[in-house]
């Protein structure tokens, strides 16, 4: 019980940098350009483009990327989900390793979430039960009969 609580209250909504920081560090092992959960309830992830201790440090949430792509030898285009681009000043193998960064805080935290509530289902808070369903079938037929296999359904 103590860890749920304790890894809730490091992504809660209240919670200082410093603090989002340590939770990245205990769930990934980074500490140099950290990505940090915003919001682990709607999975808002964000991540810096330089040491967030730098004035020129930009926030990227990679949510709202559609595409991006480098530019010359350090500096990558990114195009947003509402088709407006911004130019950082970053390589996109850094890009790159910081895409892959969030992508693993997001699942490493998933995989935490998941275990702590299949060991506490009432404390459940993120995933729905597996074993709810939409319909009370158990199984399905999901064979063709012989009748049905002779129909061609460009016809």
């Amino acid at each position: 019980m103590a860890l749920v609580a304790c890894l809730f209250r490091l992504f809660s909504t209240s919670l200082s940098l410093a603090g989002r920081k340590e939770g990245t560090k205990h769930l990934i092992g980074v500490t140099h350009k950290p990505p940090i959960i915003i919001d682990p309830v709607t999975s808002t992830y964000v991540f810096p483009t330089v040491a967030p201790s730098s004035t020129d440090c930009i926030w990227i949430f990679p949510q709202h990327i559609k595409d991006y792509h480098a530019i010359g030898y350090n500096h990558t285009l990114i195009k947003f989900s509402n088709l407006q681009t911004f130019e950082i000043d970053m390589s996109l193998a850094s890009f790159n390793n910081q895409i892959a960064r969030t992508s693993m805080l997001h699942m490493k935290f998933s995989q935490k979430m998941r275990t702590i509530e299949s060991n506490f289902p009432s404390m459940n808070m993120f995933f729905p039960p597996a074993t709810l369903a939409a319909e009370s079938r158990r199984y399905y037929n999901t064979m063709l009969s012989e009748k049905d296999d002779s129909k061609d359904p460009e016809q």
